[in-house]
């Protein structure tokens, strides 16, 4: 599984580890409360933690006038920040229409009351205005590459993704017109590859790969909350995984406030989101932000106070612990080489439906909660001990793919009669209950059964699924407990199908049907649509052991085990046949696990300690802290 890289305008491979930049006395008053000493002063201490790339924001109004014209002064100190980027070693990313920021929406001179993607107009003054800056700096050595907006829709509304793409294209054009090298991305947050954004009208488009041609990397902004810790943690890399397009994805912007959170707290969430985006296979990852801000008395400050609080340094200028962590992480990816590992090929997938991003008439889609279960498939896969690639219907499984996994199947009739055949050839497959499946009898042997006489949809509290056979290493009679929720469900009786298990009401709750030389197993209601309910699901259901199962099934058998379910292994590989182990403990008590290896290595040491981890039988232990994080290399015999 190759990472996807970034490189500079002469060909350099780079990963970005920064901040989003506004100066820590002036905020979003950069350009018009000029402070150019204090710039400085930023900048140095950038430097000195490591960083190497600052995203900063051409705030429209401030560079240009009502037809697209640049401001003299304005540009004078975009050469003066740019020299300093430059003499610091900082790359620069700077984002063109802004637009929106901080919860706050600033006027961009000629698209006010007028379609900013499709009026002839608007679009001919934003093609003079990016022109204007990309011909000024083009030979600029301090510009890795292009952003078009900083979530533009968040100022002018929601669009349909067609309508995104047209302008996308627009503005990609005229900027790859001046500059052939640098990468360009749209600063979106990715929201169309989340399901947050209108998505595509049916017939419109092929799929979300035509995104490609709007841009060269994914701008990938999480700003994600959960009600379960262990689905929270797992979700930044899941989150680059979904938005995989076959493009680099950047992990543009993400963060917390430290009004609403400790600092410490948002130290562990920096090492999570570093660390785990980095094993996943991301570009790169930049925070929000670089500072705190002594600016209350300014808008959008004084009604969203909490963005106050969002850097890695306090107002004062002193360090908080995230800094800390962004020191680590830049220090190690110097010293590994970031660019040089790519995650090896997991053997399973999810499929997205294609209802996530295509409007299909007269359907109705809950996309916030699709995504969630989405992201559950992914957390129970890691703590089942195993790795997932993320594919979009209508695709099937790559060759290496042994297991695929539907969290919800509300899918296009052709896909389910395609999953038949690919059952049929050795695959194994696992789905939830999400829509009508025509070959539901060929498929997964079993037919529409009666429905409750009285059914009313589940309230809450916690049911269960009681195992009728053994599955893995559960065994019959084992119960699997889950939130009770208002799940789409569909009463079904065995034909050529076993049941698995029940639920309290002693209806099949999973079943497997022997499909050729493959297995399908059925869930007649989605355990991760299940799972995605309620307030730390996983602290009580031990449902990954069903995944463990599956995985037993599929015949996976990961090149490092850890049983513990908060422990993620995460393998990297070099050209040179060379691996490291990304080790990550994905809950708040420490954890001293034994690691199981497949093929032992003869060395396992610790990059940043050299500490040598003792190897016994196969097996060595492994001692992390609370969302403790160990990058191990191991070395091979030859």
């Amino acid at each position: 599984m190759p990472r996807r890289v970034l490189h500079d305008r002469h060909g350099k491979p780079v990963y970005p580890v920064g901040v989003n930049y506004w100066p820590r006395r002036t905020a979003l008053e950069m350009w018009t409360r000029w402070d150019p000493e204090g710039i400085a002063q930023d900048l140095q201490e950038m430097r000195a933690l490591g960083l190497n790339t600052v995203r900063f924001f051409l705030r429209t109004a401030d560079f240009a006038d009502a037809v697209g014209n640049l401001k003299d002064e304005a540009l004078k100190r975009l050469d003066t920040f740019l020299a300093l980027c430059r003499e610091h070693g900082l790359y620069a990313l700077p984002s063109f229409f802004v637009g929106h920021m901080s919860g706050m929406n600033f006027p961009i001179p000629w698209g006010q009351g007028r379609d900013f993607y499709t009026d002839p107009e608007v679009l001919a003054r934003s093609r003079r205005f990016v022109q204007a800056i990309v011909a000024r700096y083009r030979d600029e050595e301090a510009i890795l590459g292009w952003l078009l907006s900083n979530e533009i829709t968040n100022h002018t509304g929601k669009r349909e993704t067609h309508v995104l793409l047209g302008w996308m294209r627009d503005m990609y054009q005229a900027i790859r017109a001046l500059d052939p090298h640098r990468p360009i991305a749209p600063g979106d947050g990715g929201d169309d590859l989340k399901g947050a954004g209108l998505g595509f009208p049916e017939g419109t488009l092929g799929g979300v790969e035509k995104l490609r041609e709007g841009e060269d990397f994914v701008s990938l902004h999480h700003y994600y909350g959960d009600t379960d810790a262990l689905r929270f943690s797992h979700a930044p890399a899941g989150a680059v995984r979904l938005c995989d397009i076959g493009l680099p994805v950047l992990m543009e912007e993400f963060g917390v406030s430290t009004a609403l959170w400790a600092e410490s707290v948002q130290a562990d969430y920096f090492r999570i989101v570093l660390f785990s985006t980095w094993a996943a296979g991301a570009a790169g990852a930049l925070a929000w932000c670089w500072s705190d801000f002594p600016t209350a008395d300014l808008p959008p400050y004084t009604h969203h106070p909490f963005e106050l609080f969002f850097g890695v340094t306090r107002a004062n200028g002193s360090e908080k612990p995230a800094a800390g962590e962004m020191r680590r992480f830049a220090r190690l990816m110097e010293e590994v080489g970031a660019t040089r590992w790519s995650p090896a090929p997991p053997q399973a997938a999810v499929l997205v439906p294609s209802t996530f991003y295509v409007n299909y008439p007269f359907r109705n889609v809950d996309r916030p909660r699709l995504f969630k279960a989405l992201l559950e498939a992914y957390t129970l896969a890691r703590m089942a001990g195993f790795d997932v690639v993320f594919i979009r219907e209508p695709a099937l499984p790559p060759e290496n793919v042994r297991l695929l996994l539907i969290p919800y199947g509300d899918l296009l009739a052709s896909t389910w009669y395609d999953l038949r055949a690919w059952v049929e050839a050795g695959g194994v497959l696992w789905a939830g209950f999400g829509g009508a499946v025509p070959n539901l009898e060929v498929l997964f042997g079993v037919r529409l059964g009666r429905p409750p006489s009285a059914f009313t949809p589940p309230q809450g509290g916690m049911g269960e699924l009681r195992l009728v056979e053994g599955l893995g290493d559960l065994r019959a009679g084992e119960q699997i407990v889950v939130p009770v929720a208002d799940a789409p469900y569909l009463p079904i009786a065995p034909r050529e199908a076993r049941v698995l298990a029940v639920d309290g009401d002693g209806h099949p709750a999973l079943t497997v049907h022997t499909v050729g030389r493959g297995k399908a197993f059925f869930c007649p209601r989605s355990l991760e649509w299940l799972l995605t309910h309620g307030s730390e699901p996983h602290r009580r259901s031990p449902a990954h052991r069903l995944y463990r199962a599956l995985r037993t099934e599929a015949g996976i058998r990961p090149p490092f085990e850890a049983r513990h379910p908060a422990l993620s292994l995460n393998l990297l590989e070099n050209e040179e046949g060379n691996q490291l182990l990304v080790a990550i403990n994905h809950s708040v008590a420490p954890l001293e696990e034994e690691v199981h290896c497949q093929q032992p290595p003869c060395r396992v040491l610790d990059v940043e300690s050299g500490d040598e981890l003792e190897i016994q039988e196969g097996t060595f232990r492994l001692s992390l802290g609370p969302w403790g994080v160990r990058v191990l290399e191991l070395r091979m015999e030859r």
